[in-house]
């Protein structure tokens, strides 16, 4: 009744692709770990310093023998001493890293940026800016006489002086002093030199073409602005004043010491045809005027930049601004202010106190941390080619030809990056050092720039080229946070040292392919939506105006969502569109999001298998640790046998003495741990006996090999000399000669169950004490260690041979009832079987029936054929006699 009552457990049915599913992740679950597998090379192995620093102690960090920790001469003791080093100084290098780049940032760089960019703006509280009421020229130039001059040239009453600048001119014995002027209501900002304004203009006729229909009206057209179809010619009226020459004469990007600039409607170069604003405000007044009556801008005009510097003297942040006014081919006018803020120590070097000198301090000692990182990097680059080549890579490399010198960069690279963090430290050399590049430029490009020596800097009457000095700032800068989060997620390398991470780093590592893979297919699905949202809504909507800017903003829509929009479901409009949103959320939501999911709960089921914690296990790097504190005082942990109270002859014996079996066994296992060595390390040669005994082998005549002519038949039959039996245990006589220590015959007998059982023992060193025993004498005869254990295995086995025939067999009821159900499944499937090839052959019978009246229906028809050929024949032959 209880049976009955239990609950009937699913059956799943099988299949042949869910047997093969299984098997396959029972085979990964269960594939050997390359530490266990390299065990016994690490062991045996004389060069143990090839191992060290070899990737695969951190990819296997688990898999480390806790026992062999505890030998400080050991392979895994070893390196954990040196991944224990690069721990700490990976941390502190971090750790500075960090430091530094907090010391860098500041509050007053960002509220010093925003105030200059709604000065000029001209923005209120509500947010509403006078510099977007500029929608035509003539805005433009009101704009620039009525907000960029009052803001420029701000008139303070009594105001200190900020230095006292000299010029000097030959010939005359009065030379000017200036001073920088204020600018804004709260005398804490001074403008940095001149203030430059700065064109680019467009040729006619390129990118563009006039219509047939009005060509004799407007015979010119004028497009957007690109470097290609940039004007450079001079176009200066005949009766402009001499002064604005400048403003109308085309220089090159060196001449007029600005930067390329990205505006909204395209970007702008650094070269243009520029002017200074003078630092008299009445004379400014004039110039504008000037300009505007002059007709400095005109219908060729696609971009006016005005760029200055200020100084906060409070803070002393330095803040370049740019406002451009941007002249579309439409012919509208649009504003755009740009401002970057930059710590004045960035300038020049500093050794005062304060965040200046900690800056500088920061800035060597990370010069000296990044060397030796550097340095450790291509160590361990070379240990990998090292290991790769299985020689020294200049040696390699000298015996090597011009395409082997061309590609072996290229290899040993692949080599190096399959390591996944390895390219991560590759990632954290390279911008660090662009970013330091970028820092030193700019010391050096300060010291050599005429305008901004300490004598000169700030004069009035100079422009400030701060713009070519802060762009490679920026840039590194960006360098510098990209360098910051690398070296944040490297930690991940490290945290595998704890079980508590290590399945959630071994998760990243194994997902991290093919998650690149998924991200080359996002990027191509969403560029795909990007081009038909662009065609669809570029015109009615702003946000999709462009390929670019319809890609952000559907990549930003799979984390904010989308609002949709009512108009697209209106009677009378088109409803592609519709339908082309709901095919990027259906693929993209539904979809690609849910693969993502898919990888990442795959991999996390295959590596939550494999990387199981084992709670028994010792942490390794918690035992070397210990073992290395231990090791500080002088005390050693080791806790197997101790080889100090041994006698000498005891801690090895030659291969000769053992018995055969052993012998086998010692010799497949160094053929074993070769091929193992082999596949993993080149060059690498634990058993060169061996070694030379199969290449002589290769070319001698085996035994086992048959005769290959007719004289070698009668040779063998006729010649008795050579004849002999075929040993068993065939070892070359250059490895009998070998000696095996107590350690390594340990370890053989600990991994093969058999040897101790018929050796009657279980530790090395009683085997060693056996078989190097001196022989003696039984009944006149010389009896040696191994005849009598021979003697005594054949003992054992004529007792097991020593059993009763007539003793009946014990009845067990579980191995009856499984014999029972077997013999009921065979004859069961017989009985299908026999089933089965029965209705076989019947259909078989049924089939060749059929055949027969298919053939013989063919035959009639055959037969009809020829009966209608013979009567067309004969009406044919008859028709023709009655015409003649």
């Amino acid at each position: 009744m209880d049976d009955k009552n239990k609950k009937k457990k699913h059956s799943v049915p099988l299949n042949r692709d869910l047997v093969m599913k299984r098997l396959h992740h029972r085979q990964e679950g269960k594939k050997a770990s390359p530490m266990l597998l390299l065990k016994d090379i690490f062991e045996e192995t004389d060069d143990k310093d090839r191992f060290v620093g070899d990737i695969m102690f951190w990819k296997y960090f688990e898999d480390i023998d806790i026992n062999r920790i505890y030998h400080t001469n050991s392979v895994e003791y070893r390196n954990l001493k040196v991944m224990c080093f690069e721990t700490l100084f990976y941390l502190f290098l971090m750790l500075c890293t960090t430091l530094y780049a907090y010391n860098l940032q500041s509050q007053n760089v960002f509220e010093g940026r925003i105030e200059q960019l709604n000065y000029w703006r001209g923005c209120d509280t509500g947010g509403n800016c006078r510099i977007q009421r500029v929608t035509d020229v003539q805005g433009f130039w009101n704009w620039m006489n009525s907000e960029l001059v009052p803001k420029a040239y701000t008139e303070y009453q009594g105001a200190p002086k900020v230095a006292q600048l000299e010029t000097v001119f030959q010939n005359s014995g009065f030379p000017l002093y200036w001073s920088p002027r204020y600018i804004g209501t709260t005398r804490s900002n001074v403008l940095l030199g001149a203030l430059r304004m700065r064109q680019l203009r467009v040729k006619p006729n390129q990118g563009c073409m006039v219509s047939k229909l009005v060509q004799h009206v407007y015979p010119n057209c004028y497009a957007g602005y690109t470097s290609a179809r940039e004007s450079q010619e001079e176009f200066m009226p005949r009766f402009a004043p001499t002064y604005l020459a400048q403003a109308y004469k085309w220089s090159d990007k060196a001449t007029a010491k600005q930067t390329s600039i990205s505006g909204a409607s395209g970007e702008y170069d650094g070269a243009g045809f520029f002017i200074d604003l003078p630092a008299n405000k009445s004379h400014a007044y004039t110039m504008l005027s000037d300009l505007h009556k002059w007709r400095w801008v005109d219908q060729l005009t696609r971009a006016v930049v005005l760029e200055l510097t200020t100084y906060n003297t409070n803070v002393d942040v330095i803040i370049n601004s740019m406002i451009i006014f941007e002249f579309t081919p439409n012919g509208a006018v649009s504003g755009l202010v740009k401002s970057n803020a930059v710590r004045i120590f960035f300038f020049t070097p500093s050794l005062q106190g304060g965040q200046a000198l900690t800056a500088f301090i920061f800035f060597i000692m990370l010069w000296i941390i990044y060397v030796i990182f550097t340095c450790w990097t291509l160590w361990l680059m070379y240990k990998t080619c090292f290991n790769y080549l299985g020689q020294n890579p200049w040696g390699y490399l000298k015996r090597s030809g011009w395409v082997v010198r061309l590609t072996f960069p290229f290899r040993v690279l692949y080599q190096f990056y399959r390591y996944g963090w390895n390219f991560a430290d590759m990632i954290i050399l390279g911008t660090f050092y662009a970013h330091m590049i970028f820092r030193v430029t700019t010391f050096t490009n300060v010291s050599a720039e005429p305008a901004l020596q300490k004598d000169v800097i700030g004069h009035p009457e100079m422009f400030m080229p701060f713009a070519k000095l802060i762009e490679p700032l920026t840039l590194g800068n960006n360098l510098l946070a990209l360098l910051a989060i690398t070296c944040w997620i490297k930690l991940f390398k490290y945290l595998c040292m704890s079980s508590y991470f290590r399945l959630l780093v071994r998760i990243l590592e194994s997902c991290g392919a093919r998650l690149v893979v998924y991200c080359v297919l996002l990027l191509v699905v969403f560029f795909g939506f990007a081009v038909a949202f662009s065609i669809g809504l570029g015109n009615t909507d702003e946000k999709f105006s462009t390929i670019e800017k319809a890609f952000l903003v559907l990549f930003f829509l799979l984390i904010d969502g989308f609002g949709v929009d009512q108009e697209w479901f209106e009677p009378g409009k088109d409803q592609m569109m519709p339908l082309i949103f709901l095919a990027y959320i259906f693929l993209i939501y539904f979809v690609l999001l849910n693969i993502f999911i898919a990888i990442v709960l795959d991999t996390y089921s295959m590596a939550s298998r494999v990387n199981a914690v084992d709670p028994n296990k010792q942490n390794p790097m918690i035992v070397f640790l210990h073992t290395y504190y231990n090791w500080m005082k002088g005390q050693s942990l080791v806790r197997d046998d101790s080889e100090e109270h041994m006698k000498s002859e005891e801690l090895s014996i030659t291969l000769e003495l053992l018995p055969g079996l052993i012998r086998r066994k010692w010799v497949e296992k160094k053929r074993r741990m070769q091929r193992v060595a082999d596949q993993n390390f080149a060059g690498m040669d634990l058993f060169p006996e061996d070694r030379e005994n199969q290449q002589k082998e290769r070319s001698t005549v085996s035994d086992w090999m048959l005769p290959s002519t007719q004289a070698d038949v009668f040779e063998q039959m006729t010649t008795s000399a050579g004849q002999k039996p075929i040993e068993l245990y065939d070892i070359p006589e250059s490895v009998l000669k070998k000696e095996v220590t107590r350690a390594q015959l340990q370890r053989l007998m600990d991994e093969d169950q058999s040897i101790p059982l018929v050796l009657g023992v279980r530790r090395a060193v009683d085997v060693i004490r056996k078989f190097k025993a001196p022989a003696t004498q039984e009944s006149g005869e010389t009896v040696t260690a191994v005849k009598a254990m021979q003697g005594s295995v054949f003992g054992r086995i004529d007792k097991l041979e020593r059993v009763a025939l007539d003793e009946d067999v014990p009845n067990v009821p579980m191995i009856q009832q499984i014999s029972e159900q077997m013999s009921a499944a065979v004859t069961d499937v017989r009985n299908q079987f026999r089933v089965q090839l029965t209705g076989v052959i019947e259909s078989t019978a049924v089939l060749f029936e059929h055949l027969v009246e298919l053939t013989q229906a063919l035959d009639e028809v055959r037969a009809n054929n020829d009966g209608v050929l013979e009567m067309v024949r004969n009406n044919a032959l008859a028709e023709a006699q009655g015409l003649i």
